[in-house]
């Protein structure tokens, strides 16, 4: 569809030289005009027609951190997101055993031991029990500890004897053995013997979860994954049926092959676009691996989390990538991590600033308050994921205590001067935008009306500008999209109901009614 003309609809355009307009003309995929419904009905008559009988329409959504094709993939895996106890999710892993032939890999995701009563890890044992002719390896909800059963440990070879390096913790009990709960990067150990998917596995299942996007208010996603998954895209990309925008991070570990093919930030297209290096800093709160200036509150033994990365070498990391027009998109957790992140990005100022590089800190979950006019004194992006809020709250208040109130600190980082561009990290949480605008305006735990902190809330307008012209500027792609402007790419959503008009509970009850990107009707209902 070329030419396209969507008429009497309430249009929020996220554009301040016309905020709002009734209609909007598509050429090519591309923008023409915005206006009056009787000017532009009368200026393009001969264009094809959506009356949108005054519904809502927001310009489509980018979810500035995913592992989206993770996400596709996991549709077929089991999903242990929000289950509250350890024997409902062996029922529900059970049941996964029973249809599966034996010997074949148990693959899940989700689980999170901070739900359940008492609050403590499970074990290999607990899953021995169910799964004795079936190797399970199952993510926990923050995807930085894998539980696994006594058949994945034979498998990978992993004994009471087997060690492992700061990046990462193999968890054994008094007698030395083994628990079954494997940590950051030692769970490689369990990934090289698990197998992984092809790239054409990858494009078949990047292909039908391009619509789960649509579904949940998506054009885009910023990407944070492998070579293959780029591939994926890639390979999409030239069989033309890519139809969803990608900015693409790698793994630090391949800087040197992406500078001996001459990658640099922003090559692409306005399909598929090179962001740049991701960096990893340390772990996550629900396992206490976060890095941290203090120790966490109520853990035994005494720790500040793990350091995957010391200062130096983030230092190196940055200022070689940045010679090479690479950015770098560092994870930061605990407020030590983003202390370093912030620190390697001032040490390497000068050149950041020569080669206009857009630098980011993901997550940014714990920021200590003498670092926060940091973010906007060095043009530091902060990318946030606002959906996670309603299941660390406990946590956050557990683990770091009176430090928590420095927890996703969305309005100090706003007035700051900084950047905010918001995601999921989907599929650690959904990327359903409406539920994620709900915990970032509301920051309450399900089913409770309090907020937590209230005084870091935004205001709905400046979370949709964080979710749209936020993540555009985080991909140097301002000026092609992020609103519904004259000259910029035809990507935006018909709402079920009107945003501006429901109360903020509400707002995770809305669906997308039509979506369109490039012009093109994409998913309508």
């Amino acid at each position: 569809m070329n030419n396209l003309l969507l008429y009497n609809g309430k249009i929020h355009t996220g554009d301040k030289t016309y905020p709002g307009c009734e209609a909007v003309a598509v050429f090519e995929g591309k923008i023409i005009a915005v206006g009056s419904s009787s000017e532009l009905l009368k200026e393009f008559c001969s264009f094809e027609r959506i009356d949108l009988n005054g519904k809502r329409v927001l310009p489509a959504f980018t979810d500035a951190h995913t592992h989206f094709l993770s996400y596709c993939l996991k549709q077929n895996q089991i999903d242990l997101n929000g289950i509250n106890s350890l024997e409902h999710c062996l029922q529900i892993i059970q049941k996964r055993i029973e249809s599966t032939p034996n010997g074949q890999w148990i693959k899940g995701s989700g689980w999170n031991q901070n739900l359940w009563n008492p609050v403590k890890y499970p074990t290999r044992f607990d899953l021995d029990k169910i799964s004795p002719h079936h190797p399970v390896c199952l993510e926990a909800r923050d995807a930085h500890t894998s539980w696994v059963n006594s058949a994945a440990l034979k498998s990978a070879g992993i004994t009471s004897s087997t060690t492992f390096d700061s990046t990462g913790e193999i968890l054994k009990d008094i007698h030395g053995n083994p628990t079954g709960i494997i940590k950051e990067e030692a769970r490689r150990l369990i990934w090289d013997v698990m197998g992984e998917e092809s790239v054409e596995e990858r494009v078949v299942a990047l292909k039908s979860g391009m619509k789960l996007a649509y579904q949940n208010g998506l054009s885009g996603v910023h990407c944070m994954e492998t070579i293959k998954d780029f591939e994926a895209y890639q390979t999409l990309r030239a069989r033309n049926e890519l139809k969803l925008r990608v900015n693409f991070y790698l793994p630090i570990r391949y800087l040197d092959h992406v500078i001996d093919i001459g990658m640099k930030s922003r090559f692409g297209d306005e399909w598929i676009r090179f962001g740049g290096m991701k960096i990893f800093l340390d772990g996550t709160l629900g396992s206490q691996t976060a890095h941290m200036i203090d120790r966490f509150d109520h853990v035994i033994p005494k720790t500040c989390g793990t350091e995957i990365v010391d200062q130096d070498k983030v230092n190196e990391l940055v200022l070689n990538a940045a010679r090479h027009d690479i950015a770098c998109a560092i994870h930061a957790i605990g407020d030590m991590a983003n202390r370093k992140a912030l620190n390697a990005f001032e040490n390497q100022k000068k050149i950041l600033l020569e080669k206009k590089l857009r630098q980011r800190i993901e997550h940014c979950q714990l920021i200590h308050p003498d670092d926060l006019a940091r973010f906007g004194k060095l043009d530091v992006i902060a990318s946030m994921q606002p959906v996670h809020i309603p299941e660390d709250i406990d946590a956050a208040n557990k683990y770091w205590g009176a430090r928590a109130r420095w927890a996703y600190p969305f309005r100090s980082l706003l007035s700051s001067g900084a950047v905010i561009a918001l995601g999921s990290d989907t599929p650690i949480e959904s990327c359903n935008v409406f539920k994620g605008i709900h915990a970032a305006l509301r920051r309450v735990k399900q089913n409770e009306k309090e907020s937590w902190f209230p005084e870091q809330i935004l205001n709905l307008h400046e979370i949709i500008y964080a979710y749209t012209m936020g993540a555009a500027f985080a991909s140097a792609e301002e000026n092609i999209k992020g609103s519904i402007s004259q000259g910029k790419v035809a990507d935006m959503m018909v709402l079920s109901d009107d945003i501006f008009a429901c109360t903020p509970d509400d707002i995770p009850t809305i669906s997308v009614e039509k979506m369109i990107v490039g012009g093109e009707i994409v998913f309508e209902v």
